[in-house]
């Protein structure tokens, strides 16, 4: 039995039983590690705060001079197993603390007499201002936080002020000087509160998405009417699934924290859509008309000016279905929306990885749901192992899951139906080495095996190549590259349209979805790609390399995932460019127009001349350029190691959650 399992075993069938030392990123529920790719301290590291404790922190009399349990039993929960918790656990209740920081908050709740006679509150987390997430309890207890709500929820208990009292502003840290505030009405009551840090909203959100994994009965919504938060409490609180405030299932209508939460920024890193690699300043897409803007012109800079691979064409005419975006090698690649892996492989060949990732995802659209296909290639995908840092991969370590465990490590094309949440890690950035297509850089993709809508066919061009296979045969297409007028397409002419100064000529292929065959799948073999009349021209020797150098190693698309994934077999879908296609669905979520220009390109004619010649040495020689180095802004939420404890002065204020 491996250590892990034990300590597992153990957790899940004694209460605050011996935890192992902390992994530094990695949660508890129900005995079982989940990592959430941020810090958490855990009750029973040295640095952490232990809720299983049954005395009181530093004081004696009243309820303190006895021993109190903080913590209950869960109704309805028969076993302390992840399978019974997952059906019992339906909510996420958000608290501010009141406090000024995570040790001040925990003495408050442990010697906090309860209302109904006891000693202690307790929540089964608490968020510190520098975004450390400190764990009290595993998730099997029922915590003291939220009263009729706590059999069925996670608390988290916020480090915020709360209410602005200038009076008290020489007793609060120096950075509550500057410390953003908003006015928000809650149950009809004006409130100048605290907004809450950068990091503790990274954090949030990283454990919100973990939890969404667990737990399926957890939905990412929370109380709105019209599309707006609704910051009154619930008429019937215990009905709602999702992530809920205290001041939603207070019934005394008491509570108002958390206050000043942003309520929208948290539903759009849990709903809304994220790039799959950090661009500038940009991680999650946004949500208002100018930083969308802003957004939009970022990563179309990343996706031409920075790269080697480009949308939708690659050298001798062959189709290209992805954007390349360039970053550190080793950089997280994030899930673009919340939905499921449903294939992977890891693989690599000739310096290249042929890593991948398929994922499926179900938006709404004109009120119909609408699913859509992100593909996410030359990934570095860390070896399984209880320490992998990728969730749907440490997921494969169940015993139940050993046969797709073997496929995966054999290099095989495996079929998953594994969870994913927006911005959740599913893999790492790899290499390619792909002809003229070389660096640190990921292959980022979007296609659909349905026609758009209506409400993405306006912000769309459509060109319809179904029967090109897999060269290009559109003759508007390619005039837009072709500079010398041969009919052929080669790196230095690919380079020429997008690295160079004539948006105009490269602004019209950001705007297409094309109707095509894809050019990594199955169908697109060594005979037919050698018959191809357009390169009859050259040698049979040169068309096998190059069939082997730019098409298979990078097949993926086979009949049995068409079959498991929900793809037609004859592999033709609808391929956009990706970046717009977040940016369209981001906007249309948000409800607000973005302009485009008025620039098209028609379905032309078919470039019928044969090639004379094709250039071999693209696709079988190395890169006569650079690989340019990436110089990258400073990351996106950087996590920061906790603070010892005897460094964390302990501050004692008065509550301030109640009106």
């Amino acid at each position: 039995m491996s250590p892990l399992l034990s300590v597992a075993l153990l957790l899940a069938t004694e209460p605050g039983g011996g935890a192992a030392a902390s992994r530094g990123t990695a949660i508890i529920v129900a005995g079982q590690p989940v990592d959430l790719g941020r810090t958490v301290v855990l009750w029973s590291d040295e640095q952490g705060f232990n809720g299983y404790d049954k005395r009181c922190i530093d004081q004696s009399g009243g309820c303190c001079d006895a021993d109190w349990a903080r913590y209950g039993t869960r109704a309805g929960l028969a076993h302390r197993s992840l399978a019974d918790l997952q059906g019992v656990v339906s909510q996420l209740v958000l608290h501010f603390d009141g406090c000024v920081n995570s040790r001040s908050c925990f003495k408050s709740m442990h010697n906090r007499v309860r209302p109904g006679g006891g000693c202690g509150l307790s929540a089964h987390f608490m968020i510190d201002s520098d975004g450390t997430i400190y764990q009290t309890l595993d998730l099997a207890e029922r915590a003291y936080h939220a009263e009729q709500e706590n059999s069925i929820s996670v608390g988290v208990e916020i480090c915020n002020r709360g209410r602005y009292q200038p009076s008290e502003m020489s007793r609060l840290p120096a950075e509550y000087r500057t410390r953003p505030r908003r006015q928000v009405v809650i149950n009809g009551v004006s409130y100048d509160a605290y907004d809450f840090r950068p990091e503790q909203y990274e954090s949030l959100a990283s454990l919100s998405r973990a939890l969404l994994r667990v737990f399926p009965k957890l939905q990412p919504v929370i109380p709105e009417r019209d599309g707006q938060p609704l910051l009154q409490t619930l008429a019937h609180p215990l009905d709602f699934c999702g992530i809920v405030g205290h001041l939603h299932v207070d019934l005394q209508k008491q509570k108002w924290d958390p206050g000043a939460l942003d309520w929208g920024r948290l539903v759009r890193a849990l709903r809304g859509f994220a790039f799959p690699l950090q661009l500038r300043a940009f991680s999650e897409v946004p949500r208002t008309r100018d930083e969308l803007l802003a957004a939009r012109k970022a990563a179309f800079f990343a996706s031409e000016e920075r790269v080697t691979g480009f949308f939708p064409l690659a050298s001798a005419r062959l189709w290209h279905s992805g954007v390349h975006l360039r970053g550190l090698r080793g950089s997280p690649v994030l899930a673009p929306a919340r939905g499921r892996v449903v294939a992977a492989r890891r693989g690599e060949k000739g310096g290249s990885s042929t890593s991948f990732v398929l994922l499926r995802h179900e938006v709404e659209l004109d009120g119909r749901p609408f699913v859509f296909f992100s593909l996410l290639f030359h990934l570095s995908l860390p070896a399984l192992s209880d320490e992998n840092p990728i969730p749907w991969m440490k997921s494969l370590m169940q015993p139940e899951k050993a046969a797709q465990r073997t496929a995966l490590e054999s290099g095989a094309i495996t079929l998953l139906d594994e969870r994913v949440e927006t911005g959740d890690r599913v893999g790492l950035l790899g290499s390619v080495s792909r002809g003229p297509e070389q660096g640190h850089e990921l292959h980022f993709e979007i296609f659909t095996a349905a026609k758009p809508p209506a409400a993405l066919a306006k912000s769309f061009h459509y060109l319809n190549a179904a029967t090109d296979g897999p060269i290009v045969r559109r003759a508007a297409l390619l005039a837009l590259a072709d500079k010398n007028n041969d009919s052929q397409i080669d790196a230095d002419e690919l380079r020429s349209l997008f690295h160079g100064s004539e948006l105009d000529r490269r602004q019209p292929l950001r705007r297409l979805v094309i109707l095509h065959r894809h050019e990594w799948g199955s169908r697109t073999t060594l005979a037919e790609f050698t018959g191809l009349r357009e390169l009859s021209g050259i040698p049979a020797e040169d068309r096998r390399r190059i069939w082997a150098t730019a098409i298979e190693p990078y097949v993926f698309l086979t009949d049995a995932l068409a079959a498991h994934a929900g793809l037609p077999a004859s592999q033709i879908v609808y391929s956009y460019h990706p970046i717009t296609f977040l940016v369209v669905l981001a906007a249309q979520a948000a409800q607000v127009e973005i302009p485009w220009p008025r620039d098209s390109i028609s379905d032309g004619g078919i470039e019928a001349r044969r090639l004379a010649h094709v250039p071999l040495d693209d696709w079988t020689k190395p890169p006569a350029f650079a690989v340019e180095e990436l110089q990258l802004p400073p990351l996106v939420g950087v996590d920061l190691a906790p603070k010892p404890k005897d460094q964390i002065p302990l501050i004692e204020l008065p509550p301030t959650d109640e009106r």
